[in-house]
């Protein structure tokens, strides 16, 4: 993965680093005044945001968390620096203290700042979110659980629709409420109401909820109720009311559970039930029940929270922490968490999607897979942060391409380039990112120049195959046709594509001669070459034309790269002389690829030039002892380029956005060598011993020179 740094890292290593900026967060006093934060995986997410997004990050940064609450104390040491802005809704006052302030507990849990000094204060799950206050009346609940009638519930409809219409209208610039969370609600357990009397009696709030027409719809993060066990009266309320007189909160409370039965609320609404320091569910709380679908859990029992309210013991306004219950503040939990996705995910994802990753990535696992009781499980940061089931990468860019849709595997991804390249595509692609999908359909950027690997000069196998056979080596005639196999020695051209590969040579009358070579390996390489060189004529000719399969020049494409494939022809000068006790010779290629590539990321590569010589000397010093001086150039991409279309984004429609981009492929540098080899024979072989001094090996500009010894001993069966 690219990380915010310029430098990657692999996913073992990604994961290791995570890991220990996890164990940081942990030991830090704010993440172990706050239990729920280790619960929910948030120092997971933090560090998956470090990572990606820059080590300065805070978590939630950009993202506006909306609440309908009491109000919020803006001068409470947890939002100090903090971007709060607070809507006093109909006549709602401003707060004094003379109370308990819960929309500032509440706010705080989602989105308190983590650098304060407050004795034994806590940190906001997205401690860098924005925050919206939007303040209404908030009554007390009384001892005994009364659920709402919907007959009575006229002017309810009324105001809740005029104020949801007015909180989804809201802006602040640019900035707008994409996540709303909503500790507060009415008694009733969603079982005892139906769509026709919901729809009857909250047709306005449910349609301003619906947000029909809306580009993008805002999350609605509902508490799912603190009536489990409370006082209840059997005569009033049938069917849950039970031993003698207490609330079996079997499923979630009304607003809560209203996706249950409202099919346009479904996809951006959730309801969150509390898990006690035990991490089981929390005995006050209501259950998912039938809202399991849209439900989850999180931390909600023994939580700190910013305290505005009375002196116990003055009453007397004071600011400070506190410890409180209940799924009020288990919602925010779960507010700051969709604030971090939003986050992490640069705003690709829809809200939907987010809610849909949200839920999915939830822990069912263990006693969390009680549907009936934790609905989609409990909620997991660190799965949510990080990519689902296998990463694809969507190559396909003539189409609409859905963000659902299968990629060619990331991991199976890579581009090997041939040695004639060197590493201009290498060098040109390094920085730029590549996204992939993972199954849930989420963004994750990585740096391309990871994907290609650039050969750096010939095989050290190929040089040491060269050096013992010193050219091709016959195997067999028949007929006038020798059988060889071809190999590849220094300063190898267009051949050494096929190099390891079996040659048929007809030699025919005025110095001409044929010959067609195949290789039977892993990805085959076949052609033809036609020579004329009369006798006794110091210079020769040479036609060839070599096909690659799944190679460009012994460069291979995998997983997202696509298919490759090239026909390669070539013209060789060659030509040696006699002079005095050395033999003079050299050879010098020119060669013209035609490059295909097919169903990847490469879109086109243009006609690509090439280029090969050699220049060698080669004496008898004594009747046993010969050696041979050479300078050569291998195979070597003179001219070409390549256009590449890359998925770099996607939209929350789920539309792919590619980028096109254009490399050149000739390498910046020329790789020399210079070589000196000695030979004679020895029991019953040739002792052969040599050295090659290399300078810029692999074409490449930033490569040392190299210098390799060989040595080796060769017997004829």
């Amino acid at each position: 993965m690219p990380l915010h740094d310029g430098t990657c890292a692999s996913t073992g290593d990604f994961n290791s680093r995570a890991g220990r900026l996890a164990l940081e967060y942990r030991l830090e006093t704010p993440f172990r005044n706050q239990w729920g934060l280790g619960a929910i995986g948030a120092d997971r997410a933090y560090a998956h945001v470090n990572l990606l997004k820059g080590e300065n990050a805070g978590a939630g940064a950009g993202v506006t968390i909306g609440f309908i609450d009491s109000g919020i104390d803006t001068a409470h040491g947890m939002f100090a620096g903090k971007t709060v802005n607070e809507v006093f809704l109909g006549n709602t006052p401003n707060e004094r203290g003379t109370k308990f302030s819960h929309g500032t507990a509440v706010a705080s849990v989602a989105a308190g700042i983590r650098d304060h000094s407050i004795p034994n204060g806590p940190q906001g799950v997205a401690w860098d979110a924005d925050i919206a206050m939007f303040a209404i009346p908030v009554g007390t609940p009384d001892d005994t659980y009364n659920p709402v009638s919907l007959a009575d519930s006229t002017s309810v409809n009324t105001s809740w629709a005029s104020r949801f219409n007015r909180i989804l209208a809201w802006r602040n610039g640019l900035k707008r409420v994409d996540i709303l969370n909503l500790s507060i609600g009415f008694e009733g357990i969603i079982d005892d109401y139906g769509e026709t009397g919901l729809r009857a009696n909250f047709a306005d709030a449910i349609a301003a909820m619906a947000q029909a027409g809306a580009a993008e719809k805002a999350i609605f993060v509902w508490a799912a109720g603190n009536a489990h066990g409370k006082q209840c009266d059997p005569s009033v309320m049938t069917g849950n009311c039970v031993g003698g007189g207490t609330v079996d909160a079997v499923s979630v409370d009304l607003l809560p559970g209203l996706a249950t039965r409202i099919t346009e609320l479904r996809g951006h609404t959730v309801a969150v039930v509390a898990l006690g320091r035990d991490r089981r569910i929390a005995d006050f709380s209501n259950r998912c029940g039938i809202a399991a679908d849209y439900c989850i859990a999180a931390p909600g029992e023994d939580v700190n929270v910013a305290y505005f309210g009375p002196h116990p013991d003055t009453s007397a306004p004071i600011r400070g922490i506190g410890r409180s219950s209940g799924t009020s503040l288990a919602a925010p939990m779960v507010a700051g968490g969709l604030a971090i996705m939003k986050q992490l995910f640069r705003d690709q994802l829809s809200n939907t999607e987010l809610v849909t990753r949200l839920l999915e990535t939830a822990d069912n696992t263990g006693l969390y897979s009680n549907r009936a009781v934790y609905g989609r499980g409990k909620l997991d940061l660190a799965a949510a942060t990080h990519p689902v089931g296998v990463l694809g990468v969507p190559v396909a860019a003539t189409q609409v391409a859905n963000a659902n849709q299968a990629g060619s595997n990331l991991r199976a991804t890579r581009l090997s380039l041939g040695a004639p390249f060197g590493g201009a595509l290498a060098r040109s692609v390094g920085d730029i990112e590549i996204m992939a999908l993972d199954d849930l359909g989420a963004p994750f950027w990585y740096r391309l120049g990871d994907f290609v690997a650039a050969a750096n000069g010939p095989p050290m196998d190929a040089r040491v195959r060269g050096f013992l056979a010193g050219g091709t080596r016959e195997v067999s005639e028949w007929r006038g046709v020798s059988a060889q196999e071809t190999s590849t020695e220094t300063g190898g051209g267009h051949l050494s594509l096929a190099e390891g590969g079996m040659m048929a040579t007809f030699k025919g009358r005025a110095g001409l001669s044929a010959s067609v070579f195949g290789t039977n390996r892993e990805h085959d390489a076949a052609g033809a070459t036609l020579g004329w060189r009369p006798e006794g004529s110091p210079l020769g000719l040479r036609l060839g034309w070599v096909a690659e399969d799944e190679t460009i020049l012994g460069g291979e494409g995998r997983g997202a790269f696509g298919s490759l494939a090239a026909d390669t022809a070539f013209l060789r000068l060659e030509g040696d002389v006699k002079l005095g006790a050395w033999r003079l010779g050299g050879g010098a290629e020119w060669g013209s690829v035609r490059p295909r590539a097919q169903g990847g990321l490469i879109e086109e590569v243009s006609p690509i030039s090439t280029s090969a010589f050699a220049l060698h000397a080669r004496a008898a010093l004594t009747d046993a002892d010969t050696v041979r001086f050479s300078l050569s150039q291998p195979l070597r991409v003179e001219d070409g380029r390549a256009s590449l279309t890359l998925p770099s984004a996607r939209t929350k429609l789920g539309r792919v956005v590619h980028m096109s981009m254009a490399s050149p492929l000739a390498p910046g540098e020329r790789q020399i060598d210079l070589a000196a080899t000695w030979e004679r024979p020895l029991a019953e072989g040739r002792l052969r011993l040599g050295v090659v001094w290399s300078r810029h090996p692999g074409h490449s500009d930033s490569a040392k020179p190299r210098l390799t010894f060989l040595a080796g001993w060769r017997r004829k069966f």
